[in-house]
């Protein structure tokens, strides 16, 4: 048997990573962590504010509904569901004779330091009307 004997510095270094590598790769990829983390927590924070405009502008549009209460009908829903992730909240609601309609703003929470995402959504729909009947059938 033939016994192969290695000399020094004739190691096989395939996939080692260098220090200077280590140090330049590893704060990159956790900044594209903290990235793609901070852009889903503004997706999330738009479905809130989303849904929230939907919910205030639906009570808003009722027959019986005002402005007002869609405007606390977003706010309670905000209260309920976006409390850690949307913050500077605010929801203006208005209502004429034909048209509901409630926007909601604010600012996503920040992960990536000094990044700041604001968020605006908005929802409307006819007011309800109550229509008599017409004739006898």
């Amino acid at each position: 048997m033939k016994r192969q004997v290695q000399r020094a510095g004739d190691h096989d270094e395939r996939g080692a990573m260098s220090l200077a590598q280590v140090v330049i790769t590893a704060p990159a990829l956790l900044f594209l962590l903290m990235l793609i983390v901070q852009f889903g927590l503004m997706f999330h924070a738009r479905n809130i504010a989303e849904q929230a405009a939907q919910e205030g502008a639906a009570v808003a549009r009722r027959f019986d509904g005002t402005q007002t209460q869609g405007r606390e009908k977003a706010l309670q829903l905000l209260t309920a569901v976006g409390e850690g992730t949307l913050k500077d909240r605010d929801v203006t609601a208005s209502r004429t004779a034909d048209t509901a309609s409630v926007t909601v703003t604010g600012t996503v929470v920040s992960v990536v330091p000094g990044f700041s995402l604001s968020v605006s959504e908005s929802a409307s729909g006819p007011v309800e009307k109550y229509v008599p009947p017409v004739g006898n059938p």
